[in-house]
């Protein structure tokens, strides 16, 4: 009866939504595809289990508890630390029947570092759609491929309805480390707290910035920075960030190429370019100083020809204003609560959800 009522109360929020229906109702497609994602989160909070009930549990595996309460705590962090929006997010636990569930289909221009677009009600666009089912994704990645567009399909570790539901903890969430856990969780926290419509790329690096510096902040109090928790978390992202610098530049350098194409040029020419671009970007992933990472060039070569621009949007989008953040954080003392405030007051846009 509990997770009853709790899935009737996250119900209410429909009453946001009526706006966004009527909207659908113009627009057939929109509205189907509503309606199956509706199907699908009201699937997983229907059978997402409230933290008590898992503490009481006693087939529940001790480990998997203490995973639990070591949300809380972040969350409890994220609250009173950063200055996060409270809310019953992450407050139940949806075992997963499979590894993924969640599936994003991205899009980009073959010759132009242009993302494709999807329209929604009230968040306005977003360079990504969500599916809960594999192949659904999969027929709108073919379908943008058939108008030539460069797609991916990939995995998401959780998402953020900003508030509209009680967004549960996925089992495959608990498979992470302490501090990836933390950036996870304080990375959606952040969306259900500011989101600007349409300004994905803005909201997705905001995110971002909270989400590491956040962890980080988290880790060094709880733990300090002698711990395991802490060095464990530092020491795995050197890999990455040296990944993200690297990406960052060969998607300026894409952007150049790309802009050097003569607009009367022939498809061939066209085609021939992007090839050597994407030789040399594998050609400098080969030098990058990575640990224990030789195959790192291989497998970027091999995404670049599957799913091309796409891949080096997603760092743009998650990643592009990162030194912009970090500026004006440095600017007021590395307060994370204070840049979290300056952005509510001075960030772009006048719409923002939640409110």
């Amino acid at each position: 009866m509990r997770r009853w009522m709790r899935f009737m109360r996250s119900l209410l929020a429909d009453a946001i939504l009526l706006p966004a229906f009527a909207f659908c109702l113009l627009n057939p497609s929109l509205l189907v595809y509503a309606l199956k994602m509706g199907k699908g989160q009201a699937a997983i909070i229907i059978n997402a289990r409230p933290f008590e009930e898992v503490y009481d549990d006693p087939e529940v595996d001790i480990v998997l508890k203490e995973k639990l309460r070591t949300i809380e705590r972040i969350k409890q962090f994220a609250y009173d630390s950063i200055g996060l929006k409270a809310s019953d997010n992450y407050s139940s636990f949806y075992q997963q029947p499979e590894d993924q569930i969640i599936f994003v289909v991205t899009a980009c221009e073959k010759f132009k570092l242009k993302p494709y677009e999807w329209s929604f009600p009230i968040v306005g666009t977003l360079p990504y759609k969500g599916y809960f089912n594999k192949e659904e994704a999969q027929a709108e990645a073919d379908r943008l491929k058939s108008f030539g567009y460069d797609v991916n399909v990939g995995n998401a570790s959780g998402w953020s309805t900003l508030g509209w539901f009680n967004d549960p903890v996925l089992s495959q969430m608990l498979k992470l480390p302490e501090g990836e856990l933390a950036e996870l969780i304080i990375h959606e926290l952040t969306h259900g707290t500011v989101f600007i419509a349409d300004s994905a790329e803005y909201n997705e690096n905001l995110a971002t910035f909270v989400g590491v510096t956040g962890a980080v902040w988290y880790l060094t109090t709880v733990y300090g920075k002698d711990s395991p928790e802490y060095q464990e978390y530092i020491n795995s992202g050197s890999n990455a960030d040296l990944r993200t610098d690297f990406m960052l530049s060969c998607a300026k350098y894409a952007d150049s190429v790309y802009a050097s194409i003569p607009a009367k040029a022939e498809p061939i020419f066209r085609i021939k370019t992007r090839l050597r671009l994407f030789d040399t970007i594998a050609a400098r992933a080969s030098r990058l100083p990575l640990k224990s990472d030789s195959t790192y060039a291989v497998r970027l070569r091999k995404h670049l020809d599957k799913s091309g621009n796409t891949i080096l949007m997603n760092y743009v989008r998650y990643s592009g204003k990162q030194s912009d953040f970090t500026a004006i954080f440095n600017d007021l003392h590395g307060d994370l609560r204070s840049f979290l405030q300056w952005v509510m007051e001075k960030g772009p846009g006048k719409t923002r959800i939640p409110e």
